[in-house]
């Protein structure tokens, strides 16, 4: 199985126009459970990345640095845990973009408008969702399919559903195109 490693910190260099710095500490602090890197089973599904040759399955390895770890230490004792999942999820999501999706531009979408992300030079949104249970995941899949499906622009739309569960971390990817 091909094996991608990143660090977490690629998110703030991709992106210089988004705050991705607390993101990516979220992220850390959720993902230090276990000495870097952090590996995470992706699963894609309903469109091929050039960079996979075809397979729809990886292993993300996430890294991150000292300075990202301070920073998630800080971020523990801040924050309430479900905006912290959910953060997460958005900074691995903007992970997967910034590597597998070349020359994406993400622009974040108005409250009320399903999906977080545009990526207008795609013609698509992109919706994220975040999670500490395994369970969860397939239930927040069909959440978040019908929810993207729903975008006022009438885009087809990526979905990133992120689980943060130890010895279950898994990303799920996918892509769905509006009814014809």
């Amino acid at each position: 199985m091909r094996i991608f490693e990143w660090a977490i910190e690629d998110i703030i260099t991709a992106y210089p126009s988004l705050c991705m710095d607390d993101f990516a500490a979220v992220a850390t602090l959720l993902m230090r459970q276990t000495r870097p890197p952090c590996d995470f089973l992706v699963r894609v599904e309903g469109f091929e990345i050039p960079d996979l040759e075809g397979d729809q399955e990886f292993v993300l390895s996430v890294t991150w640095n000292a300075a990202t770890e301070s920073r998630a230490e800080r971020a523990e004792h801040t924050r309430q845990r479900k905006p912290i999942v959910e953060e997460a999820a958005i900074a691995l999501a903007v992970l997967l973009v910034a590597h597998l999706l070349p020359d994406s531009d993400l622009r974040v979408t108005d409250h009320g408008s399903r999906a977080d992300f545009l990526l207008p030079k795609m013609h698509r949104v992109l919706e994220i969702s975040g999670t500490e249970r395994a369970r969860d995941v397939r239930r927040r899949a069909r959440q978040k399919r019908r929810q993207v499906l729903e975008n006022p622009l009438g885009w087809d739309g990526y979905v990133v559903i992120c689980c943060f569960e130890a010895g279950h971390r898994l990303i799920q990817w996918t892509c769905h195109s509006q009814p014809e």
